[in-house]
């Protein structure tokens, strides 16, 4: 795992039980405080679950189970390190702190997975369930986000606070070494780096080379095919497709369209808008349909793998070279991004080499 990854996974880890029961097996102790196998099993099992969503494949072989067995285990010690520095430093959680917590969690329980809006009552529901399911009541919910908050006071404290801005030389030069990996069409680490900063610097120079180049800004109206339709459900999505756009050519409002007819919730929601398209992104049909179009063109429907869509083009942009002056706030954002989540990782191994740390990760301790 790279060092931004493990900096937002110790971010992601930072709750704990409200007291550990001395008498249940511990897989670690930390400065005499024992980390419960049950609070391990918890935070293993929602990796597990994690991972199973989005990399399937991976948790085929053991050695990637092992590892992520492991790795939860570590994080879950740099989260206690933390907490007991909040200690030492004589932080304070307010209730108030808590509150607009839990406010902010809550909030997410108010769209359905589409995006639709819920009632008060039935988001109410969904976050109750989530916490039943977590084996939580409302204190231990409580003490878990106030000891969340300690950890992150003790980030801010320790190391926000100390955090320089890089200067103008340091993002010229690293805007610099971004063009020449641009230039050099390569897709591999760039050379003389270390992994985690090439992949870094390859990231961020795929988001410049993106916003550079050609690319058009469209609206979408999708009307969902499923995986291995029949003739008559194809042909009923394309004509509703084309009623669609035969509603749009009449001069009805795309954005209201979108809103009231798109299967797609996330582009529904801002009037269809799927942001910019570039070349070798989107499927074949669409990009093409999207790069011949003129500004404020319809297209008709396009079949592709999801659907029946019907597209407007709301602005085209010709491919430019990339320039420092446009990018410059948003490089020095994360080039103080990166800095903090590697002063991060040098804080909290000098907490461990302090530490005084025993593990006891059985082999039965899997989820």
């Amino acid at each position: 795992m790279n060092s931004l990854g493990k900096a937002l996974s110790l971010l992601a880890l930072l709750a704990a039980p409200a007291a550990a029961k001395l008498l249940e097996d511990t897989v670690a102790v930390v400065n005499g405080q024992p980390i419960l196998l049950s609070e391990y099993q918890k935070e293993a099992a929602t990796a597990i679950d994690f991972w199973g969503k989005t990399n399937p494949a991976a948790l085929a072989d053991p050695a990637n189970v092992r590892k992520l067995r492991e790795s939860t285990l570590e994080q879950l010690i740099d989260r206690e390190l933390l907490i007991q520095e909040g200690a030492k430093l004589k932080l304070k959680v307010r209730e108030r702190e808590i509150d607009n917590a839990v406010d902010e969690i809550k909030a997410r329980f108010k769209k359905d997975e589409r995006g639709q809006p819920m009632s008060e009552a039935d988001a109410e529901a969904a976050f109750q369930q989530q916490l039943k399911g977590e084996g939580l009541d409302w204190p231990r919910f409580r003490e878990r986000l106030s000891r969340q908050i300690m950890a992150r006071k003790v980030l801010d404290d320790a190391v926000k606070s100390k955090m320089v801005p890089p200067s103008e030389d340091e993002a010229k030069a690293y805007f610099a070494k971004i063009e020449a990996y641009i230039a050099s069409k390569s897709t591999d680490v760039p050379k003389g780096m270390d992994e985690e900063d090439g992949m870094a610097l390859r990231e961020v120079a795929g988001q410049v080379k993106a916003l550079s180049s050609e690319r058009v800004r469209v609206q979408r109206v999708l009307i969902r095919v499923s995986p291995g339709a029949s003739e008559n459900e194809k042909n009923r999505a394309k004509k509703t497709a084309e009623a669609i756009k035969k509603r749009l050519d009449d001069g009805e409002d795309f954005a209201k369209v979108a809103k009231e007819e798109s299967e797609d919730p996330e582009s529904a929601a801002r009037g269809g808008d799927l942001g910019y398209v570039l070349r070798g992104i989107a499927p074949p049909e669409l990009e093409k349909a999207a790069f011949s179009l003129g500004v404020g063109d319809t297209s008709a429907p396009i079949f592709t793998d999801t659907g029946y869509n019907v597209i407007r083009v709301t602005e085209k942009r010709a491919a430019e070279k990339p320039d420092y002056e446009k990018f410059k706030d948003e490089l020095a954002n994360f080039l103080g991004g990166v800095s903090f989540q590697k002063k991060i990782e040098e804080f909290v191994k000098g907490l461990r080499d302090k530490a005084t740390i025993e593990r006891n990760l059985p082999a039965t301790a899997a989820p």
